[in-house]
């Protein structure tokens, strides 16, 4: 037996003494983070052989299941095998989703920890009151890892629009227009936005755990832990110690308006009267001024020159040295934060060779990653960086034969014609991505092909490089708000892609800014305008398969890039490089 399957093992010998018939561990943390720190992702890496970091475990008193999405399906495959660890792939026909599959073979009495749940979620699993549902934790079970100390560190003021009194001001109102006294901030990413502040609790995606209260009179009260205020820290801030928020919430009277989809059901309980609504933070910090994106637009020619760079190394390289995932993923991420505008990384580097890259959100590590070889085809890059000016998501494939096969070119240009279709797309005003992602989807949908993710998401401004409320998909995501109208000035990424399994997959991705197009007697008309600049692959484009209409548009982007990247470039090997990769195409 191995390691995973005794650890279950004793699992269900707990859960039989406290009388439970199924136990959920959810990777998550008690402010329901997309991304979380390492502390809270221990408990279902100790039970469970996969490493993705979106999968939820149920635990039965005889097996165990694995519910993960599209993006994971065969990065799972792999890591489950030799375990007794049943995969449940959802949104597919076979697969039943947990709280039907929970209710249908009447799993109670259920155990979970509540304060990794939301309300919503808990109501979605409950039965009836014969059919009991426990909140319970087994941390005992395993040595976790400890929360992070970093202290935070304040953007300056330079960096935003308006100001954070300006901010706090519009966001109090917002709820009280909607007949709440005060409000309460629970989501890390809303907390970090509202006071321009940042941490490093979480990697890559620059938070700390904390809430933030902001009481009638606009003044403030931060709980966090006190060991990661810094010295001079705004004296208009009162600062209480994280786990204080519960006691407090329980002395208040008045009505405290809190976004139940944002905050777990443990502290939703711990309010006496509470006023559901959507947090103005979450959907003001989605709209970019006109100062974030003159940032955004100067950091993305930082970022697009470190991913030319990457480009150039392989070209250069490809059968001289020996070359890897890891020594590819280590260079574009040495060379993003040698600038000094780049604090971190937005997300782990993606660096997938070959079949590697049919696994969507495959990375590699130290001890697990692919050797290139002479006959190697072809390199995904996934990568980003959080600058002081903006958060950056780019993915670039890379050919490596100079003649790649005829299956691979055309792929990469099916690739490439979705991707360019939603650039280029004109749409009416309250249009959300429900209604564009098909601009994208259908150049796949038209050869049977699909890929099992959106076409894009939000990115936020030095935060999250996964933001709400909007995104690019066609379907629903249980308990995310990501298909609220476009609104100028958001960002979102274009990132269709083919995958197949086993084989590779492509991938391209640009950063969008939503902006206006024009008015009419009709209504009021929106684009997107690229922010992202980095040449594709020539080498990977069959123009025969481009529409006019297309080959002029990727043409003039890149023009754009060089535009935009060259007077920045003083390598003048680099610049003739870049030169070459954003020449025009003809027919």
């Amino acid at each position: 037996m191995n390691i995973f399957d005794e650890r279950i093992k004793a699992l269900q010998r707990r859960m039989l003494q406290d009388g439970l018939k199924a136990y959920i561990i959810k990777a998550s943390d008690p402010h329901l983070s997309e991304s979380y720190a390492d502390h809270y992702g221990a408990m279902r890496k100790y039970f469970c052989s996969f490493t993705g970091q979106d999968g939820t475990l149920l635990v039965t008193c005889d097996d165990y299941y694995l519910y993960t999405d599209g993006r994971y399906f065969v990065q799972a495959e792999i890591e489950l095998k030799n375990t007794s660890c049943i995969l449940m792939k959802e949104g597919t026909k076979e697969c039943l989703p947990l709280n039907e599959f929970i209710k249908k073979n009447e799993l109670y009495p259920l155990g979970f920890d509540s304060s990794l749940f939301s309300l919503d979620e808990i109501k979605s699993l409950y039965l009836d009151d014969n059919h009991k549902i426990i909140s319970i934790n087994y941390d005992d079970m395993y040595t976790n890892i400890p929360l992070p100390k970093g202290k935070i560190f304040k953007i300056p003021d330079e960096y935003f629009s308006v100001t954070r009194k300006e901010r706090i001001s519009s966001l109090l109102n917002s709820a009280k227009k909607s007949g709440a006294d005060s409000l309460l901030l629970t989501s890390l990413e809303d907390i970090a936005f509202a006071l321009s502040y940042r941490g490093s609790d979480i990697a890559c995606t620059p938070v700390f755990y904390s809430y933030l209260f902001i009481d009638k009179d606009e003044s403030l009260t931060l709980f966090i832990d006190l060991d990661k205020i810094p010295e001079n820290f705004d004296n208009d801030i009162n600062v209480l110690p994280y786990e204080e928020v519960y006691n407090f919430l329980n002395s208040r009277e008045d009505k405290i308006a809190v976004d139940k989809s944002l905050a777990n059901a443990k502290i939703v309980n711990h309010i006496k009267n509470p006023l559901f609504i959507v947090s103005p933070a979450y959907l003001a910090k989605a709209v970019k001024g006109p100062i974030e994106v003159e940032n955004i637009k100067r950091v993305h020619v930082l970022d697009g020159i470190a991913v030319l760079k990457l480009f150039k190394y392989l070209r250069d390289n490809f059968r001289k040295v020996e070359l890897d995932e890891k020594k590819i993923a280590d260079y574009i991420d040495a060379t993003r934060l040698l600038n000094k505008e780049c604090f971190s990384l937005s997300f782990e580097t993606i660096a997938a060779l070959d079949s590697n890259a049919s696994m969507m959100h495959y990375a590699p590590s130290e001890d697990k990653f692919a050797t290139l070889k002479d006959d190697s085809q072809l390199v995904l890059v996934d990568s980003g960086g959080q600058y002081f000016g903006g958060t950056t998501d780019i993915t670039r494939t890379f050919l490596l034969q100079e003649q790649p096969s005829k299956e691979i070119i055309h792929d990469y240009t099916l690739t490439l014609k979705s991707h360019l279709n939603m650039m280029m797309t004109t749409f009416m005003k309250g249009c959300s991505g429900r209604a564009l992602d098909i601009k994208a989807r259908e150049v796949m949908w038209k050869e049977g092909l699909d890929y099992k993710c959106g076409t894009g998401h939000g990115v936020s401004y030095m935060l999250g490089v996964h933001e709400g409320p909007i995104g690019l998909r066609y379907y629903t995501r249980p308990n995310i708000k990501d298909d609220y109208p476009l609104e100028v000035g958001n960002i979102v990424t274009d990132e269709p892609g083919v995958y197949k399994d086993y084989k590779y997959g492509i991938r391209i991705e640009n950063e969008l800014l939503v902006v206006k197009d024009k008015s009419t007697d009709q209504g009021e008309f929106l684009t997107f305008e690229t922010v992202t600049y980095c040449p594709y692959d020539k080498r990977g484009i069959d123009v025969d398969m481009l529409t006019d209409e297309e080959l002029t548009f990727l043409n003039n982007y890149h023009k754009l890039v060089y535009d935009k990247l060259s007077p920045q470039i003083r390598d003048q090997e680099l610049l003739a490089f870049l030169k070459d990769c954003t020449s025009p195409l003809e027919k």
